[in-house]
């Protein structure tokens, strides 16, 4: 199955500590795929600059599109921006229509910490999507959001459609089978079908087991043909 590829860098001790559960992940990798992306990574790091700088130089030559949440505020550990500068051998420039913004709507008085807040890596793209109070920032195939699941959905919602590619079809088999009784046959559809991705995904219920099965392919055809083969393999309707 070949389609546009992600990874997520999502930034933040408190969710390396527990103090905080992720919620963005789960909402970003099924927006993506619904819109024909895979996501293939999913990085967790600390607020520390160089952890930063490592995870994005190993993902960003190897996926389409990397996304990172988190590590974008003015307080000491935000320091997402300035990594993604480094990352990608970018020096920061002064952004002035950042500063405007700062100084307009958020009464950032002049001085160091308004120059800080208003660099970002040279080439960075900002967008202004409708009724944000903040830019979406984009630096080549990074797109860096905040941290805050609301926000997040809010400004993903905002350039979704920019991600768009062939559609991923999707279908799903539930079994009242056991795993091991279903293997062979399972097996044998794998091996003929190699354009198409299984999943199996057992579940427990009072002492008694199940299984899912999950085929997934951007050719629909190819995606029905395996479904239809398990089946008759299976002996289901």
């Amino acid at each position: 199955m070949i389609c546009p590829s992600a990874a997520l860098v999502i930034i933040g001790q408190e969710l390396l500590s527990g103090k905080v559960k992720d919620e963005n992940v789960g909402y970003l990798t099924e927006q993506l795929y619904a819109l024909g992306v895979e996501v293939k990574r999913v990085l967790f790091v600390p607020d520390d600059s160089q952890d930063i700088v490592e995870a994005l130089r190993w993902v960003v030559d190897r996926h389409d599109y990397v996304f990172t949440t988190g590590g974008m505020g003015p307080t000491h550990d935000d320091v997402t921006i300035a990594a993604v500068s480094e990352a990608l051998n970018r020096p920061m420039v002064h952004s002035p229509g950042l500063e405007l913004l700062l100084e307009k709507l958020y009464n950032v008085p002049p001085g160091p910490e308004r120059s800080r807040l208003c660099c970002i890596p040279e080439g960075a793209e900002l967008l202004y999507p409708e009724n944000a109070r903040f830019p979406q920032l984009i630096v080549g195939n990074v797109f860096l959001f905040p941290g805050v699941p609301s926000i997040v959905r809010k400004k993903f919602s905002a350039l979704a459609e920019r991600f768009r590619s062939e559609p991923i079809y999707s279908e799903r088999l539930d079994l009242n089978r056991s795993e091991l009784e279903i293997v062979l046959p399972l097996n044998a559809v794998v091996e003929a079908f190699a354009d198409v991705r299984f999943g199996s995904y057992p579940q427990y219920a009072e002492g008694k087991e199940t299984v899912y099965l999950t085929l997934d392919g951007t050719q629909q055809e190819r995606v029905l043909d395996a479904l239809s083969m398990l089946k008759r393999l299976l002996g289901v309707q």
